[in-house]
């Protein structure tokens, strides 16, 4: 709780975070991908190398949850990736059957920060962050390796297959973000 308090106010009070956001139109996913990028690389600018989330799976993540940001938790509550609000007291939006309440954020980039914090601390994703520690200290990241370790991330069977068709996919069409 406490590290999460601090990543909060990491993002208030900092000059570089606080209010930094980005904008994207139906359908347009260049836009879209370039901001989640921009939101992921501001943020992990304040981590520990060993901390920091692999650019392309903020974006591959983003995407599948949010449908390139066109979902209703995108669009109404900047929640770009499916996160679930467990304290009905804090802002959150219903799932239109209302069995699950989802986060709301005061901004885009609220959402990336609480996606890698939740990578960062949940005990879901331990062996996410002992393969990305392992790959970092060899200075050889596997993100499809890391894919593997998301089992706890969604509930659909098939959801590693179709992150890893995701990235497959961003690394053709944005080629020179992601080897430049």
């Amino acid at each position: 709780m406490l590290k999460e308090l601090c990543a909060t106010l990491l993002v208030l009070c900092n000059p570089i975070l606080s209010g930094f956001d980005f904008d994207y139109a139906k359908d347009d996913r260049d836009h879209f991908v370039q901001g989640i990028a921009e939101c992921t690389i501001k943020y992990n600018a304040f981590l520990p190398e060993m901390e920091r989330a692999v650019i392309i799976l903020s974006i591959a993540q983003a995407i599948l949850e949010s449908d390139w940001g066109e979902s209703r938790f995108a669009r109404e509550a900047n929640n770009f990736y499916g996160i679930i609000q467990t304290d009905p007291t804090e802002p959150h939006i219903k799932s239109l059957n209302g069995n699950v309440l989802l986060k709301t954020y005061g901004n885009k980039c609220e959402s990336v920060v609480d996606y890698i914090e939740l990578l960062n601390s949940s005990s879901f994703f331990e062996k996410y962050r002992e393969l990305r520690i392992k790959q970092v200290l060899v200075e050889e990241v596997n993100v499809f390796s890391l894919v593997d370790t998301l089992d706890a991330y969604a509930e659909d069977p098939k959801y590693k297959a179709k992150l890893k068709d995701i990235i497959t996919s961003l690394l053709e069409d944005y080629s020179l973000l992601f080897n430049p």
